[in-house]
């Protein structure tokens, strides 16, 4: 299955890391776009060491340039763009 994720807030992450988890053990195909407040979630390590090298993971540049938030090296600064294409792309989309 082609799993879309999209976070718009940081305080999901509880939430969002263990399905993350299960989607890789299931051997999903899973794309992570963070938006708004769900930039923060990059900040998180639990969550970077969970999408290192597994998961295309994307955060809108805009809204994390306006939090002044630095992008670890697994994440990828990048635009709505990205978030419309991963809609495309997934068979589901889950959205937190």
């Amino acid at each position: 299955m082609r799993l879309g994720v999209l976070i718009t807030d940081s305080r999901y992450g509880t939430i969002v890391v263990p399905i993350l988890k299960a989607a890789i053990r299931r051997g999903d195909e899973v794309n992570v776009f963070l938006m708004d407040n769900g930039c923060f979630i990059s900040e998180d390590p639990e969550f970077v060491k969970t999408v290192s090298g597994k998961l295309k993971v994307n955060v809108c540049d805009l809204n994390r340039g306006q939090r002044n938030i630095e992008l670890p090296d697994e994440i990828r600064a990048g635009s709505q763009y990205d978030n419309i294409s991963m809609v495309r792309w997934c068979d589901r989309l889950l959205v937190f």
